[in-house]
């Protein structure tokens, strides 16, 4: 068996994390308040099951194939492109799938069978659910069990460590630096090409990688899962780093407990890697294969456009960042993380309006630059999310062309001074904010132009962080010293009812659903001498 130890890069220290999303509760579609908060989905804190990440909401991961880049001809336009598609059935991924995920088909089924087959849409089922109904009996206990169980997470959650100390005696170096990325991004590839090999073919076997205090760990093995087709890469925040929270929460964590099972030997050790592969075998959806699905997915997202493009959130949008593209650093290209897999289940359906909302930036932009440049090329627009299946890259690539996707790492990777990052709802265990920080950490000029993120708290005084704190200290001081944000500027945008029922659904008043926009904050660049001017 081959030892490959990772010996790419090398951390000297670790920087602090944390940063609590802040505890808003706003009216639907209009200003924030500083309330304490009744439960608004979708909501990035509420446990949702035994493992922290076991079950996350649709289209949260960390992993998708790549898809070559549509070029878009000069003279056309970047706005959402109405044209036909064509789909099909719907199996699931076992393992990433939510609990809140709509589970229609749980298993593979023949192609004999694929044809026969209707996904019912309205059908809300889980593994649990699988589970409870095939023993009855058993439901009072387990619904004891799982009260305990979310008993358990939201102690987890709410568990604060002392990052600050840490980030001191490792003399406050990044964690996530691009040498690291790069190293990352090597396993990562190499792991995939296995994939399409036979076992006997297969020459990577593990991969060893250096902790914060140099120790070397495993981060991967094939595990048993010789099967596997599908891979995860997972990040771990500063909190679940830090040796308290190891000790006492770190079963709750999908990332520590795949590096226990890959270091029996440390398994009661601080294993302070800060990233692991997860590969397993995932059961793709076939949508894309049954044109009436894909017919009724082009339907519905046409009718959504049509209420977009007529919508006062629109205007407001396009308002915003034609006033931001006057002080910003130029983009020419927006990075989203995240963003979702198409579902037309109502739970789900939100995704859309997203999409919708990063073209209409990308056309605002790109008209804005184009009266003093004509000649600009347009802004590109790169898509990293594991929850892509094939309907979505054929969708999405109809709705706008000038698109590419790819996998973790290399949408870190592609930031750059010119870049819009967007990130919407990502659980608070992907840190991802505390791995741009870190990233540009030692060039903040090179740092993206702009962010627009999940409302997180942002405060350079504070010490202590729990595992749900997005932001860190690190991270607190890397936003305020070279980022402005940009007051309330989505606390006023709202849509209109019939809008807010095609994305949500008639009941979306009793599940309290917000136009998207109200949960983020933007982040501009402040722009230095040694940076570039807007155009």
């Amino acid at each position: 068996m081959e030892n490959t130890t990772n010996s790419c890069y090398a951390y000297n220290g670790i920087q602090v994390a944390g940063g609590a999303l802040n505890s808003v509760k706003k009216p639907c579609g209009t200003a924030r308040h500083n309330d304490s908060p009744s439960y608004i989905f979708p909501n990035p804190l509420k446990p949702l099951c035994k493992s922290l990440r076991q079950k996350e909401i649709t289209g949260r991961p960390d992993t998708v194939s790549s898809i070559s880049t549509n070029t878009m001809a000069p003279n056309q336009s970047p706005e959402i492109l109405s044209t036909s598609a064509s789909d099909s059935t719907i199996d699931s991924a076992p393992g990433i799938v939510s609990e809140l995920q709509n589970l229609s088909i749980v298993e593979k089924r023949s192609p004999e069978q694929e044809d026969d087959y209707e996904v019912h849409e309205d059908e809300f089922v889980t593994p649990d659910d699988i589970e409870a109904s095939n023993n009855p009996d058993d439901s009072i206990n387990t619904d004891k069990s799982d009260s305990l169980e979310e008993q358990e997470l939201e102690a987890a959650f709410g568990y604060h460590v002392d990052l600050a100390t840490q980030e001191i005696q490792h003399e406050r170096r990044p964690i996530y630096t691009r040498a690291l990325l790069e190293c990352v991004k090597r396993w990562a590839d190499q792991i995939r090409g296995e994939f399409s090999l036979s076992l006997e073919q297969r020459s990577l076997h593990h991969i060893d990688a250096d902790g914060l205090n140099k120790n070397p760990y495993r981060v991967w093995n094939w595990n048993g899962d010789l099967d596997a087709d599908f891979l995860r890469v997972e990040y771990l925040s500063r909190a679940e780093m830090h040796p308290d929270f190891q000790s006492r929460y770190g079963e709750h964590s999908d990332q520590i407990e795949a590096l226990r099972r890959y270091n029996k030997d440390h398994s009661q050790d601080c294993i302070d890697a800060p990233y692991t592969f997860i590969t397993f075998e995932r059961y793709f959806s076939n949508e894309h294969r049954n044109q009436a699905k894909m017919a009724e997915y082009w339907k519905a997202i046409m009718h959504t456009k049509d209420l977009w493009i007529a919508s006062s959130a629109r205007r407001q949008l396009q308002e915003t960042f034609l006033e931001i593209a006057k002080t910003c650093a130029p983009i020419t290209q927006v990075v989203c993380f995240g963003l979702g897999a198409l579902n037309l289940n109502k739970m789900f359906y939100n995704s859309a309006i997203q999409y919708m909302a990063v073209f209409s930036i990308i056309q605002t932009l790109n008209e804005y630059y184009r009266k003093t440049h004509p000649d600009r090329p347009l802004i590109k627009l790169v898509l990293q999310d594991p929850n892509y299946e094939q309907r979505d890259y054929e969708i999405l690539q109809k709705l706008f062309n000038n698109i590419s996707f790819v996998s973790d790492p290399d949408g870190l990777l592609a930031i750059n001074a010119n870049t819009l990052v967007v990130m919407a709802f990502l659980p608070v265990q992907v840190p991802l904010v505390q791995i741009i920080a870190d990233l540009f950490s030692e060039n903040p000029a090179q740092g993206p132009a702009a962010i627009l993120c999940d409302i997180m708290e942002v405060d350079v005084e504070k010490w202590e962080y729990s595992f749900s704190d997005r932001a860190s200290l690190a991270t607190a001081r890397h936003l305020m010293n070279h980022y402005e944000k940009k007051g309330d500027e989505f606390g006023y945008h709202g849509l209109e009812e019939d809008f807010m029922e095609d994305l949500y659904g008639e009941d979306w008043r009793e599940r309290k659903r917000l136009y998207w926009l109200n949960y983020m904050d933007l982040w501009v660049r402040k722009i230095g001498t040694n940076q570039e001017r807007p155009s």
